[in-house]
């Protein structure tokens, strides 16, 4: 099944692994994460997605938080049912200096965490950019919280820009 992408600058998830960019933080993530034992493909239900959703908002950190992790970015790639789409615009993390593979990783899994369980919650397959920006923010300042030096000035951008209420316009503006 081929991916065409629709808009220039735009990069659906699923096609993420074909970019070397994109492929090298996510192999090695889920490299990092032993704690899900994939000898076939198993098949993740939406019911499995949304507690991995918790589950990972809770402690992205935690080994419980990674394997959570895991288990949203493989739904997001295998289900059909969804769509999460990257841009430059909505996920400014690639671009960041002194993020290091395992931070990228998990603040990937947020976007996809929260832009995921809004489709799944409202039972709708249209990207929610905003949902996803809002969880990649959140994650962000917990990450931040076991690792002080941490400082991405796009995702502070973000930050200011939800609490003037204009992140959400923002995101959807072209």
């Amino acid at each position: 099944m081929g991916l065409a992408l629709k808009t220039a600058g735009v990069i659906p998830l699923k096609a993420m692994r074909a970019m070397r960019c994109l492929a090298i933080p996510l192999v090695a993530f889920l490299a990092a994460t032993t704690s899900i034992a994939v000898a076939s493909e198993p098949v993740i239900t939406k019911e499995v997605a949304l507690k991995a959703i918790a589950i990972f908002r809770d402690d992205p950190l935690s080994e419980d938080g990674r394997a959570a992790a895991s288990i949203i970015v493989i739904f997001i790639e295998k289900n059909h049912d969804v769509i999460v789409t990257l841009s430059p615009k909505v996920f400014p993390v690639f671009r960041a200096k002194g993020v290091s593979q395992q931070e990228t990783s998990l603040l990937l899994a947020a976007f996809g965490a929260g832009n995921l369980d809004s489709q799944l919650l409202r039972g709708v397959k249209k990207d929610d950019a905003y949902a996803g920006d809002l969880q990649l923010i959140q994650t962000y300042r917990q990450l931040q919280r076991k690792n002080r030096k941490l400082n991405i000035p796009a995702l502070e951008k973000l930050d200011e820009m939800e609490a003037r209420g204009e992140l959400k316009r923002y995101l959807s503006a072209k």
